[in-house]
């Protein structure tokens, strides 16, 4: 009855035809089926009917069926059929109306094609962690690239994640112990003394008016070490680095070593004209500045008084620094002056310029080789930075306060400083930003001396006047703590992120 053919409507294999075979029609049925036989379709599209009218197919395909139905209404009913017969016509007419109303799609349609491309297998396990890498064309190929990820966090974000947390920084802005001395014994108020020093044994030197005391921060025990009388009065302390023996500068000029633990004066030494207002250590050498603008170097070895002199000062030294290495001394003056010396040679390798008061706090870095720290007094206030081997001058920052002592931290790239006119504040520095990390308040005088602790975190200050205290503050992290915190490894790990 229908001729498959290409461009016409597609006739399934288990369609119409096979139905139609299998069907026993009756007289009316088989009228009607002849109605159809008479309709002929052509390769063309078009339908010729009886009368020899054409019909466009590609018009409605609505038409054809209602050309069924009037066909099918306009002949008689021959005899009445059985309700079995009527079934079977109605799924007849249903299949024909549903094949021509609602073609089955053919496998080829483009459309079925990507909707069944596009559609995940049953056998594919869509929870599968995949991760697209579309490589770029010269790539370099390494081990962090996103195709050999392990991890859902890329390599920049796991370094991270598994680096230790750096350990939150607080600093007592109150000192944790003060000493406050009675009226009989004074710290004096004057900025070319040095009379507090910690040693590397845990001891603290006092050196109040003709007397030397030794106090000790573990047991907080208090021992007399000497006292000089009238009119040796104390100007300078200093602690030998290595043992228990303390140098002793005094107002007369005389320099004495004495050994602490049993109380006695070792060595005695003369020469100074002048007060004797700084010490320094270099080994077994030590170097005096006075004011009578001399600087001494003596090696307490030899049993003589073996004198070597650096001459070139105009005024009294009130700061004298040997670096780590101990083969340059910085040492400052009075006369807003600042020398940089090679050895114990007698004349200055350089002279660093720019300070306008005297230089009192000088400070050499335990990080950078060469680079100096000094500041000036209350007409200058400028902190200044120095490469000593060129005598360049690295920065300057302006304080806005006397600046009395510097201290590079031992264990961080940090600077305290302490300050008289007109803030009396002891000031922690952040280098080489200067940014302040943190103030300490509570000395009403200048803060004119000071020492660090031998394990690098606490410090000592102390004013004179009507304040006549010394206080101890906790500002640096120890070396101990800051490797603690470094090996320490970090809890969150990214494996265990995934479950």
């Amino acid at each position: 009855m229908f001729h498959d053919k290409k461009n016409l409507i597609p006739v399934p294999k288990n369609g119409l035809s096979e139905n139609v075979s299998s069907i026993r029609f009756s007289s009316s049925q088989e009228s009607s089926l002849n109605i159809l036989d008479n309709v002929s379709l052509g390769q063309t599209g078009n339908i010729r009917r009886e009368n020899g009218s054409k019909y466009s197919y590609n018009d409605r395909n609505e038409d054809m069926i209602s050309e069924f139905q009037r066909s099918l209404a306009s002949k008689p009913q021959k005899r009445k059929r059985n309700s079995s017969e009527d079934q079977e016509s109605e799924h007849f007419r249903k299949i024909i109306v549903q094949e021509t109303m609602f073609p089955t799609h053919s496998t080829n349609d483009e459309i079925i094609k990507r909707i069944n491309d596009g559609s995940v297998p049953s056998t594919d396990n869509i929870l599968n962690y995949r991760k697209s890498f579309n490589k770029r064309p010269g790539i370099i190929d390494t081990p962090y690239r996103e195709a050999y990820a392990s991890t859902l966090f890329s390599h920049q974000v796991e370094e991270l994640m598994i680096s230790p947390q750096q350990p939150k920084r607080k600093i007592n802005s109150r000192p944790y112990q003060m000493l406050a001395f009675c009226n009989e014994l004074k710290l004096k108020d004057d900025f070319y003394l040095n009379i507090i020093d910690w040693s590397s044994f845990n001891m603290l030197s006092l050196g109040l008016d003709y007397s030397v005391y030794l106090w000790n921060s573990g047991n907080s025990k208090m021992t007399k070490l000497c006292d000089l009388g009238l009119p040796h009065a104390i100007s300078s302390v200093k602690w030998f680095p290595q043992n228990y023996q303390l140098a002793v500068g005094t107002a007369e000029g005389k320099v004495q070593i004495w050994d602490t633990q049993k109380l006695m004066k070792v060595r005695e030494f003369h020469g100074h004209k002048s007060r004797v207002g700084t010490l320094a250590w270099n080994g077994n050498v030590l170097s005096s500045g006075s004011g009578d603008r001399i600087i001494y170097h003596r090696d307490q070895r030899c049993p003589n008084n073996n004198v070597q002199s650096s001459i070139g000062h105009k005024s009294e030294i009130c700061g004298l620094k040997w670096n780590l290495e101990g083969d340059q001394l910085a040492s400052g003056g009075n006369a807003n002056e600042l020398f940089i010396w090679e050895g114990m040679n007698p004349t200055p390798a350089r002279k660093l310029e720019g300070h306008n008061a005297a230089v009192r706090a000088i400070s050499w870095s335990p990080h950078v080789r060469n680079l100096l720290v000094s500041g000036g007094g209350h007409l200058d206030r400028q902190i200044r930075f120095w490469n000593t081997m060129d005598g360049r001058s690295l920065g300057c920052y302006n304080a806005k306060s006397q600046i009395c002592n510097l201290q590079w931290s031992l264990t961080a790239n940090e600077i305290v400083s302490t300050h008289g006119w007109w803030k009396n504040d002891v000031i922690i520095w952040k280098y080489p930003c200067m940014q302040r990390i943190a103030t300490l308040k509570g000395h009403s005088y200048r803060v004119l001396y000071f020492s660090l602790s031998p394990n690098g975190e606490d410090i000592v200050t102390g004013a004179g006047g009507d304040d006549n205290t010394l206080r101890f503050w906790k500002i640096f992290n120890t070396l101990n703590k800051i490797k603690r915190s470094v090996t320490k490894t970090s809890t969150l790990k990214p494996d265990g992120l995934i479950r």
